[in-house]
């Protein structure tokens, strides 16, 4: 058994969190181009340009992507005959304050969410997830980032079973409806459907890694998330909310078994800065 030291750990965080957070990975800045040379309207157009180069601009100047740096989470999948230290979670902090001093970027987590919302300084803890699925002897480690202005506009549904494929696509829908245009469009739209209401919106987070644009597997779920896309992009909110063609660059739809009384849907939706990066350690 291989057990990982907490300076692997540090040192993989405090790369990935730095260039996540300065170097937009290649699916997402394909995927803006894409909408850019795509898009009729003059205005999303113009915003959908200033995005592609704001882009560029980080990565040659070494400078955020955005101002709101994020809360980061760090997804853990280990293989076999491997384990984490007992101290990970401290060793993922001391990765990402080292980056969030380097770059630097600015500290976006308080302390106390309800009294003082003293600022931590550091960015500090890092939300750990994780799960199997790493190759043999090694972790996969990947780093996200995600803003405050996205992350207000999660949403968690308790449907009952009879609600179904229908009342999923409603849910959707009104959650672009109400809160796309405050989540800096075009966004990604994560689904999460099954396991439980933490579980839904642990899916929904996690189909954030995948590639933008990619398919589930099977081809139910394939055809919801392009149903879904095209219904969200006929909305015409577009990007920056200015009104367009392109709302969302991708849905990405997971599940997972779940209560026979119950129907979870959890939707995550990420903005057009879909910042992660990933290693194996």
């Amino acid at each position: 058994m291989r057990v990982l030291t907490e300076q692997q750990i540090a040192s993989t965080v405090e790369a990935l969190a730095t260039r996540a957070s300065v170097d937009l990975p290649e699916d997402v800045e394909k995927a803006l181009c894409r909408s850019r040379d795509e898009e009729s309207s003059p205005r999303a157009s113009y915003a959908l340009n200033m995005m592609v180069d704001n882009a560029r601009i980080a990565r040659q100047e070494n400078l955020p992507l955005c101002q709101d740096t994020g809360i980061f989470h760090l997804f853990i999948e280990l293989g076999k005959e491997v384990a984490l230290p007992p101290a990970f979670q401290e060793a993922a902090n001391q990765g990402l304050r080292a980056a969030t001093e380097k770059v630097p970027l600015r500290s976006s987590v308080v302390d106390d969410p309800l009294f003082s919302r003293g600022n931590r300084g550091d960015n500090t803890p890092v939300l750990i997830h994780v799960e199997e699925g790493g190759p043999k002897g090694k972790a996969r480690l990947t780093v996200m980032a995600k803003g405050g202005g996205s992350e207000n506009a999660t949403r968690l549904f308790m449907l009952l079973p009879g609600d179904g494929v229908s009342g999923l696509k409603d849910m959707v829908l009104a959650t672009i409806r109400e809160k796309a245009a405050d989540a800096c469009p075009p966004v990604v739209v994560g689904v999460g459907v099954g396991a439980d209401a933490g579980g839904a919106l642990e899916l929904a987070l996690r189909s954030l890694l995948r590639p933008v644009g990619s398919r589930n597997q099977r081809g139910e779920m394939a055809e919801l998330e392009v149903e879904l896309l095209q219904s969200i992009n006929r909305l015409g909110i577009g990007a920056a909310g200015l009104g367009g063609d392109v709302t969302a660059l991708g849905v990405h739809v997971e599940e997972a078994p779940t209560h026979i009384a119950c129907l979870p849907v959890g939707i995550v939706l990420c903005c057009h800065s879909l910042r992660r990066r990933t290693a194996e350690v």
